[in-house]
């Protein structure tokens, strides 16, 4: 195997293992968040356990732990609700790019414009304060945990045609297909990943596919933007909870971009 495969191959295996984490972080945070309808069991009655005369610490009884609550499967849907958009929008649980978007709040009192729900165009809004120095980022593990933070994205999936007959190495969940393609065949544009692979659909099933290994004369049709927004928690008393779309917050004043230094890693301002 040639240096150019082990490259490509190791990038479509960190491609994947990111999307993987993301989508799994995504639905165990949502499903946190929503309560179970089955009852929790009790725990069974402590047993008595005998002792033998003097032994004063086997007197205490012993218990039986409970079983732990089961994990929720990483192939839960969403279930955040939107408010407005026009059919064909669906809502995607991560930033797309190899280096996600990120933003800093640069001095005190800014307030960002948010609203209570993922809304498409102009609903009234929520005006949102956000501390100082923080840094909004889906790498900014410390942030996202102290403000319960959610990284979503709505897109408008598209179609692209086959000019001409390719083969393609493609991954389907967790294993790889050979994608065999005739001229004329229409895929959907799911969504952008990273690194030029994206989310592909054909026959109502999803593979990973790049860009790259397209032949150039495959015709691509025109989407509206993605629309990338963060679930905050507001600095007033209530701790008000808002979703801020990415253009709105960069848009603002005492906001700015924030350089990444390192990849994988973001942390608040000094």
């Amino acid at each position: 195997m040639g240096e150019s495969e082990q490259v490509s191959l190791q990038l479509q295996e960190n491609t994947r293992v990111r999307l993987s984490l993301t989508v799994v972080s995504s639905a165990l945070m949502i499903a946190a968040c929503s309560p179970s309808n089955d009852p929790t069991p009790d725990p069974a009655p402590p047993q008595e356990v005998a002792a033998s005369e003097g032994d004063e610490d086997a007197m205490a009884p012993a218990t039986v732990e409970p079983d732990p609550a089961p994990q929720p499967s990483g192939d839960e849907q969403l279930e955040i609700p939107t408010v407005g958009y026009p059919e064909g929008w669906e809502l995607q649980p991560y930033w797309s790019g190899e280096y996600p978007n990120a933003f800093a709040i640069t001095q005190e009192g800014v307030n960002v414009r948010g609203h209570e729900t993922i809304t498409f165009e102009e609903y009234p809004p929520i005006y949102c304060g956000l501390p100082n120095k923080a840094v909004y980022s889906p790498w900014n593990a410390t942030r996202r945990e102290s403000d319960d933070l959610e990284f979503v994205a709505m897109v408008f999936p598209t179609t692209f045609t086959l000019n001409e007959d390719v083969s393609l190495q493609a991954l389907v969940g967790d294993g790889e297909e050979q994608l065999e393609l005739q001229t004329g065949d229409q895929l959907i544009y799911k969504s952008y990943i990273a690194e030029g692979y994206f989310i592909a659909e054909k026959d109502g099933i999803q593979y990973e596919l790049n860009e790259g290994d397209l032949p150039q004369s495959t015709e691509f049709e025109q989407g509206p933007e993605d629309q990338q927004g963060v679930h905050v928690t507001c600095t007033d008393a209530d701790q008000t909870r808002a979703w801020v779309l990415y253009e709105d917050a960069i848009g603002a004043n005492g906001v700015e971009l924030y350089d990444y230094t390192s990849f994988g890693v973001a942390e608040d301002l000094p």
